[in-house]
C-alpha cells in the first residue's frame, strides 16, 4: 500500500514540475544561443602556413551578399542587353567570351569570398542599407566593360586608332597619346624586355578589322612597323608610320590592354602579378593564379589555356584598386558614390568622372575627352534604371524587414522585378554563340602584297579627314603617309588648267 501511494505521489510530483522543467530548459537555450562566440577559445594552427600557397578562398554563401540574389534574379536581362557584341553591320550576337556564369563566379570570388588582399569588389557592406550603392558600382563597371571589350567581342585591345583609314601597327606601343610601357609605378611595375615577342591572341571582329596588336625586338631604320589600310585591306610594312606618341616601332611594346577592361600598362599589368599572380605566390601571399606571372607573360589573360573567368577577374580587380580606392583632397570614389545615389542619381558629371578615372585621364578641370564616353553614361543609366531598377530598390527599401520575428537575419532580400521599358532584342538569346558574318576579304595580315610600296610622304599627324591640321590634344609627330587628301589634285582638274593655259596663250 505504502509503495502505491509512493508511486502516486511521484507521478504528481513530476507531472506539476514538468512545464516548470521545460520553461528553464527554453531559457538555459536561449541564453547558450545568444552567447558571443568569440569568447569562446580558439585553438592555433599547428602547422604554419607554406610558403608558396596554392590558396583557393574560404567560400561563403550567396546569403553574405544583399546584391548577388539581384543578380542573379536579372540574368535575362542582363544576357540580353550588356552581354552582347555587334558586327560591323550593327548585327546583335551574344557574346562569345563574356558570359552570365563566367561573370557571376569571378564577382562572387572578387567581391565576397576575397582573393587575399585588404579590399574587394564593392558589392555592399552586405546589409540592405547599402546593397544598392554596390548594384550602382557594379553598373559603373559593366558600362565600361561594354565599350571597352563586349562590343567588340575581345579579350585583347583592338588596334582602333587611324587617320583616314592607316591605322599604325606601332599604336601596340599606345593609342590616344599614351605610352602604355612608360605608365609605371615604383612597387608594382613589370619591367620592359625589350626581346619579348608577343601576338595578341583575339582582335576586332569587324570586317577588315587591322591584325592583332603585337610586340617584338628592333627599332629604328629597318625596323619601321608600318600600318594597315582599311581601304585596301593590307599591311604596308618597312615605313615610318607613327603613332599619336610618335612611335615607328613595336620593340618593348606588349603593355596593350586585356581582359574585360583592357587592363594596360606596366603599372596595371604589374598589380595583377602582384594581387592574384605569381608574385604574391612567391612572396608567401594568396595567389588565385600562382603559376601565371602577368609580367613575363601579359598575354596569359587572353590565352586560350586561361579560364574566361580571368577575363572578368582582370577587369574587377582594377576596379577595385584603381577606381574604388580613388582618392584625392577633394573627391573620395566611395563618397561621391553614395552622395550619387542618395541624390536620385542624376548628375551625369559623376558618371563621366568615373569614365576618366579609369581612363587614367582625370583631372581638376574634367575638360579631357574620353572614348565613347556618351555611349558609357547611356549604358550605365540602362543597367541602373532599367535592369537593376536602382529608383525602385530605393522606393521599396524600408518595405524589407532587416530581422525576422525571433531576431534571425533573413537569409536572402526580398527581390522587386519592376516593369522593364526595355525593347525586344534582335536576337534570340538561346542561339548558339557564333559571329554572324563572313569577311568580304582573306585576314588582311595574311596577304600577299604584290603591289609596290609608295614613296612616304612626311607630314605631322592629320585628323579624321586626312588635312594636315595637327589636333590641339597631340604634338606635331612626323609620320609617314602615302599622300595627303589635302594636298591632292584630282587628274581631271589637271587636265582642264592645260586647256586653260592654252587658251589663253592663244588669245594672247
Amino acid at each position: 500500500m505504502k509503495a502505491t501511494s509512493y508511486a502516486w505521489i511521484r507521478r504528481v510530483t513530476l507531472h506539476s514540475l514538468q512545464p516548470l522543467l521545460c520553461q528553464r530548459a527554453v531559457l538555459l537555450c536561449q541564453f547558450i544561443s545568444k552567447k558571443d562566440p568569440t569568447t569562446r577559445p580558439t585553438t592555433s594552427p599547428s602547422q604554419s602556413p607554406s610558403k608558396k600557397p596554392s590558396v583557393k578562398p574560404s567560400y561563403a554563401p550567396f546569403s553574405t551578399s544583399f546584391a548577388m540574389p539581384v543578380i542573379m534574379n536579372k540574368r535575362q536581362l542582363i544576357e540580353q542587353y550588356v552581354l552582347v557584341s555587334y558586327t560591323n553591320s550593327g548585327t546583335i550576337y551574344p557574346s562569345t567570351r563574356y558570359t552570365f556564369d563566367q561573370f557571376v563566379s569571378s564577382l562572387r570570388t572578387m567581391g565576397i569570398e576575397g582573393f587575399g588582399a585588404d579590399f574587394m569588389f564593392f558589392l555592399g557592406d552586405d546589409d540592405e542599407a547599402s546593397f544598392i550603392y554596390g548594384l550602382v558600382n557594379l553598373a559603373l563597371f559593366l558600362a565600361n566593360v561594354m565599350v571597352e571589350s563586349i562590343k567588340t567581342d575581345s579579350c585583347d585591345e583592338p588596334n582602333w586608332q587611324h587617320v583616314s583609314g592607316r591605322y599604325a601597327i606601332s599604336n601596340s606601343c599606345g593609342q590616344d597619346g599614351r605610352s602604355y610601357g612608360d605608365e609605371g609605378c615604383e612597387e608594382y611595375s613589370c619591367p620592359v624586355d625589350p626581346l619579348m615577342e608577343i601576338t595578341a591572341a583575339t582582335s576586332d571582329n569587324q570586317d577588315r578589322a587591322p591584325p592583332p596588336l603585337h610586340c617584338k625586338p628592333g627599332s629604328g631604320d629597318g625596323y619601321y612597323s608600318g600600318y594597315y589600310s582599311s581601304q585596301t585591306a593590307m599591311e604596308i610594312t618597312n615605313t615610318p608610320y607613327s603613332n599619336t606618341a610618335g612611335r615607328t616601332d613595336v620593340e618593348g611594346c606588349c603593355w596593350w590592354g586585356r581582359g574585360a577592361l583592357l587592363t594596360r600598362g606596366t603599372c596595371n599589368i604589374g598589380k595583377l602579378n602582384y594581387y592574384i599572380g605569381k608574385r604574391a605566390a612567391d612572396e608567401g601571399r594568396p595567389s588565385l593564379y600562382p603559376d601565371i606571372d602577368f609580367c613575363t607573360n601579359p598575354e596569359a589573360t587572353c590565352s586560350s589555356s586561361s579560364p574566361e573567368s580571368l577575363r572578368w577577374k582582370t577587369a574587377m580587380l582594377e576596379w577595385s584598386e584603381r577606381v574604388q580606392r580613388y582618392t584625392n583632397e577633394n573627391w573620395v570614389y566611395l563618397t561621391k558614390l553614395e552622395y550619387f545615389v542618395d541624390a536620385g542619381m542624376v548628375d551625369d558629371s559623376f558618371v563621366k568622372m568615373v569614365c576618366r578615372i579609369l581612363a587614367n585621364a582625370w583631372n581638376e578641370a574634367g575638360s579631357t575627352q574620353i572614348r565613347m564616353e556618351d555611349e558609357r553614361v547611356e549604358n550605365f543609366y540602362m543597367i541602373a534604371n532599367n535592369i537593376f531598377d536602382i529608383q525602385s530598390l530605393i522606393a521599396k527599401k524600408t518595405q524589407q524587414p532587416s530581422m525576422t520575428s525571433n531576431g534571425i537575419q533573413p537569409l536572402l532580400p526580398v527581390i522587386y522585378t519592376p516593369v522593364v521599358n526595355l525593347p525586344a532584342p534582335t536576337y534570340s538569346p538561346t542561339a548558339p554563340p557564333s559571329i554572324m558574318f563572313e569577311p568580304t576579304v582573306p585576314a588582311p595580315w595574311m596577304q600577299t602584297n604584290d603591289v609596290p610600296l609608295p614613296t612616304p610622304l612626311p607630314v605631322s599627324v592629320g585628323n579624321d579627314d586626312a588635312t594636315t591640321e595637327t589636333p590641339t590634344n597631340y604634338p606635331g609627330f612626323i609620320i609617314g603617309l602615302d599622300g595627303n587628301a589635302s594636298t591632292r589634285m584630282p587628274v581631271y582638274s589637271g587636265v582642264w588648267l592645260l586647256v586653260a593655259a592654252v587658251v589663253s596663250a592663244a588669245l594672247l
